[in-house]
C-alpha cells in the first residue's frame, strides 16, 4: 500500500510541477490536459482497463515523456511571457527540487532498466495470443519458456479447423502476412514473432517473444 502511494507520488510530480510553475499563457491547460491524459493512460493498466503488448515499456516512458513534455512547456513559455523575475517558493520551490531530483533519477535508470527488463525473454502479454476465429474450435492453451541465455518463451493454443478442410488448408489461414514484429513501440524491440503448424488433426498457433534488445 505505502509503495503504491508513493509510486503514484512520483506519477504525479510532472503534472503538479507543471500546475505550479506555469503561467496563465495558451500553453497552460493544453500541457496540463496532455499530461492528465498520459498519467490516466498509464495508471489504466494496473486498473486493467488498458492492455498493452509492453507493460514495462508503458511504465518506463511515462516519466521521461511527461517531464520532457514540462521542459518543452517551461522553455516554450519564455517565448509567450518572457523570463521569470520572481524566485519560486514554498511549495512551489519543494515540487520544483523534487521535480529536478526525479530527472536525474530517470535520466540514467531508464536505459539501465530498459536492458534489465528487455534483455531476456518473458512470456507475451495474453492479448498476443488471439481468439479462436468462427469455424476453429480451441482444444487447449499453453505457454512455456525454453532455457539458457538466449532462450525464448511462448503461448500456444491448440485448435482444429473448419469442417470441409484440411488441417494444413486450415492453418494456412490463420498464418499471419507479417511473422515478426517489434513486442514494444519505441525501446522494447524484442521480437514477437507467430508461427502457425500442424501436428496431425491439430493446429499449433503459437506466439514467441525472444530476449535482446
Amino acid at each position: 500500500m505505502v509503495w503504491a502511494v508513493v509510486g503514484v507520488l512520483f506519477a504525479l510530480l510532472p503534472l503538479v510541477h507543471w500546475l505550479l510553475r506555469a503561467r496563465p499563457t495558451p500553453l497552460r491547460v493544453p500541457i496540463a490536459a496532455a499530461l492528465l491524459l498520459w498519467l490516466a493512460l498509464v495508471l489504466s493498466v494496473p486498473l486493467g482497463l488498458l492492455h498493452p503488448q509492453s507493460k514495462a515499456e508503458l511504465y518506463l516512458l511515462y516519466t521521461p515523456l511527461a517531464e520532457l513534455a514540462v521542459l518543452v512547456g517551461l522553455r516554450a513559455e519564455r517565448r509567450f511571457a518572457g523570463p521569470r523575475t520572481e524566485r519560486p517558493r514554498g511549495w512551489s520551490r519543494a515540487v520544483g527540487i523534487a521535480f529536478h531530483a526525479q530527472l536525474a533519477l530517470v535520466l540514467p535508470a531508464t536505459p539501465l532498466l530498459a536492458l534489465l527488463f528487455f534483455h531476456e525473454a518473458s512470456v507475451p502479454a495474453a492479448q498476443t495470443l488471439p481468439e479462436a476465429r468462427p469455424g476453429y474450435t480451441t482444444i487447449r492453451t499453453g505457454q512455456g519458456c525454453g532455457n539458457g541465455h538466449h532462450s525464448t518463451c511462448w503461448r500456444t493454443r491448440y485448435l482444429t479447423g473448419p469442417a470441409g478442410l484440411s488441417t494444413e488448408e486450415a492453418a494456412d489461414r490463420l498464418r499471419p502476412s507479417q511473422r515478426c514484429e517489434a513486442n514494444g513501440w519505441l525501446i522494447d524491440r524484442r521480437d514477437l514473432c507467430t508461427e502457425v503448424s500442424t501436428d496431425g488433426a491439430t493446429i499449433v498457433y503459437r506466439v514467441l517473444l525472444g530476449g535482446g534488445l
